[in-house]
């Protein structure tokens, strides 16, 4: 049993021990280990960061590469350097084209090929397709599928696609009369109605028949005019509807018109599109229907 002396003794060291520790001096606890694989965060995001967000470039060239460098006056070598990306990405950032990652699809070339017609320059499309009409970058231009068509949809926000270019008649091919005459350009899928030399509707992106089921070329007239009109042929609602050829129509589509594969042979024209042709054609006006529609 320890003795008196002994304990006091204990107790005195221990105080002298406590003495030399100065005053608020604490044991550190530690801190929570790093995240794996990194170094533990040791304050806010920076200021520049916050809420920043970059789409990466698209692995590979688009399908429509070499005709996307030409409009954009780049070296055209049908490959996509990083400069080809950054003029890339800022035309579709400006156009609202998502995502904005450089890629050359359809989305992009559709809406290159819709500004020069209404400003009247000429046809952009001199090289023609070259390659799959495809998008094969992952994320790239994808977007739902609308309307009776063959083919997966590319298309996404391409910002507007309506009015028109009031007194030009667009570029290219389409006959000029004294009467009303809806215009059917297949090589640059677009289409417009004019009258003399004045442009009274569009030009506006559309999408005609593909491989197998070809939009048929030459003079038609509007024969019938159905505003709600179902295809029993293929159980598709086609609103907007007027006929020229058969069963070949102008009609709406829900959702995209920039599809691999094309119609089944009708000119389909986005919803506000389909509205606003409807209110400018009659029964018995001329279609004008030329060229072929690249890959069909």
């Amino acid at each position: 049993m320890m003795s008196r002396r002994m304990a006091c003794r204990v107790v005195a060291v221990l105080l002298t021990v406590a003495a030399a520790v100065p005053a608020g001096t604490a044991a550190a606890a530690p801190g929570p280990p790093p995240p794996a694989g990194g170094r533990a965060l040791t304050g806010p995001a920076s200021p520049a960061m916050a809420g920043r967000t970059t789409v990466a470039c698209a692995a590979g060239k688009g399908p429509h590469q070499r005709q996307v460098e030409r409009w954009l006056k780049l070296a055209v070598d049908g490959r996509q350097s990083t400069a080809d990306c950054e003029a890339v990405r800022a035309f579709q950032t400006k156009h609202g084209i998502k995502p904005a990652n450089g890629y050359a699809g359809p989305v992009t070339w559709a809406r290159m090929r819709l500004l020069s017609a209404r400003t009247g320059l000429a046809d952009a499309t001199a090289d023609a397709t070259t390659g799959p009409a495809a998008d094969t970058a992952i994320g790239a231009e994808t977007g739902p599928v609308g309307g009776p068509a063959g083919g997966p949809a590319t298309d996404a926000a391409a910002g507007p696609a309506t009015g028109a270019d009031t007194g030009a008649v667009a570029a290219g091919g389409c006959p000029v009369r004294t009467y009303r005459v809806a215009c059917v350009d297949l090589k640059r899928q677009l289409t417009w109605v004019q009258k003399g030399g004045k442009t009274l509707f569009g030009p506006v992106a559309m999408r005609s028949g593909g491989a197998g089921h070809r939009t048929r070329t030459g003079w038609f007239r509007i024969y019938w005019k159905h505003r709600n009109h179902w295809s029993s042929l293929y159980n598709a609602p086609m609103p907007y509807a007027q006929f020229f050829s058969g069963g070949q129509a102008f009609h709406a589509v829900y959702g995209s018109i920039h599809t691999i594969g094309g119609s089944m042979g009708c000119v389909n024209l986005r919803l506000a599109d389909a509205r606003k042709l409807w209110g400018v054609l009659k029964t018995r006006d001329h279609v004008y229907v030329w060229g072929r529609r690249p890959g069909s």
